[in-house]
């Protein structure tokens, strides 16, 4: 997990030094600033799902913020506040708080569809289920590496919606955990 943060933040630190002097003619060029090549967006998260006889319900709000450093590839941002419920069979629901903030970076690839890496500090809780019946919580903390793909509807300028889904590596290898790594984005852009 470690090498693909340290490879992640290489590339993404690379990319801005090849791009930087594309950048730097643009701007001069085309009157362009920084507030013009800044893009808005969130996704909204809603899920329901199961897990040995369990099950899991979320909602929750993750903003983000890009900087188009050439046109087809941007970096920025990217915070996500999350609620969820998780009710085990004999135990009363258990109320969790999830905290990730991070950076991401997007290649716009042909038309709408794009890639997207992210690398995150996650806050979290986990529930905790006792043979007496009672529940509790514990927080934690994870690094998160996702990759994933999507479509945005925008065509680069005004309002747009886009759908996506990513993978969590830190997830997927956590053979404790009851979170599916696979991650279903729906969401509102400006300027994309």
């Amino acid at each position: 997990m470690n090498f693909q943060k340290i490879l992640f933040t290489a590339t993404l630190v690379l990319a801005v030094l090849i791009a930087q002097p594309v950048d730097a003619q643009s701007d001069s060029n085309n009157g362009g600033d920084f507030r013009s090549r800044l893009w808005y967006g969130g996704n909204i998260g809603l899920n329901f799902y199961g897990y040995n006889g369990g099950n899991v319900f979320l909602v929750g709000v993750a903003p983000m913020v890009g900087y188009k450093v050439a046109e087809p590839f941007s970096i920025g941002p990217r915070v996500s506040l999350f609620f969820s419920s998780v009710k085990q069979p004999g135990f009363k629901a258990v109320g969790l708080f999830d905290v990730d903030a991070g950076l991401f970076a997007r290649l716009r690839v042909f038309r709408g569809l794009f890639f997207q890496g992210e690398v995150s500090n996650q806050w979290y809780q986990d529930p905790v289920f006792y043979v007496n019946g009672t529940t509790d919580k514990e927080s934690n903390t994870r690094v998160n590496t996702r990759l994933g793909a999507g479509w945005n509807w925008s065509q680069g300028r005004g309002a747009g919606t886009e759908i996506g889904v990513f993978y969590n590596f830190a997830i997927a290898n956590d053979t404790e955990t009851y979170l599916n790594p696979l991650e279903y984005r729906f969401g509102f852009t400006w300027n994309f």
